[in-house]
Parts: structure tokens; C-alpha cells; sequence
């Protein structure tokens, strides 16, 4: 590849990123898309944090520390979820 095609690359490259941030403006403003997005990221990691968790519980004493931590991760969590839709 030629200098000059890579910088055709690089530019069709820039330009689609370009038209990928004006679409996620566009969605960031619209608050329901955004909320629901947020929500789903965070319901997400609370079930494999909750999976996490019950792995962890069989041996209760040998995994305090992690799941004391887990414990307080969920409660973040849930504080973040957004029920303002």
C-alpha cells in the first residue's frame, strides 16, 4: 500500500467515526435512548455480578472480602439505575 492510499483509508476512516459522533449526539439527546442504554449496561452488570456473587457464597468465609465488595458494587448499581423515563 502507497502512502497515498493510506491516507484514503485514514480519511474514509475519519469520515465514518465523524458520521458514527453525529448519530450518538443525536441519540444522546434524546433522554429515553439514553436512560434505556444506561439501564441496560447496568442490568447487565448486576446479573453477572449476581452470578459472581453465588459462585462466591459456597465458600462464604474463604470469599468475605470479594463478596462484601460485590455487595457494595450492586448497591452502587442499583443507586444508578434511572427509573425517570
Amino acid at each position: 500500500m502507497t502512502p497515498n492510499n493510506t491516507l484514503v483509508s485514514c480519511n474514509l476512516f475519519h469520515s465514518e467515526i465523524e458520521d458514527l459522533e453525529k448519530k450518538a449526539v443525536k441519540l444522546a439527546t434524546s433522554s429515553k435512548s439514553t436512560i434505556i442504554a444506561g439501564n441496560s449496561v447496568i442490568l447487565f452488570t448486576m446479573l453477572m455480578l449476581q452470578e459472581t456473587l453465588e459462585k462466591l457464597a459456597v465458600d462464604p468465609v474463604a470469599n468475605l472480602d470479594n463478596i462484601i465488595l460485590i455487595a457494595n458494587t450492586l448497591i452502587s448499581l442499583n443507586n444508578s439505575l434511572r427509573t425517570d423515563i
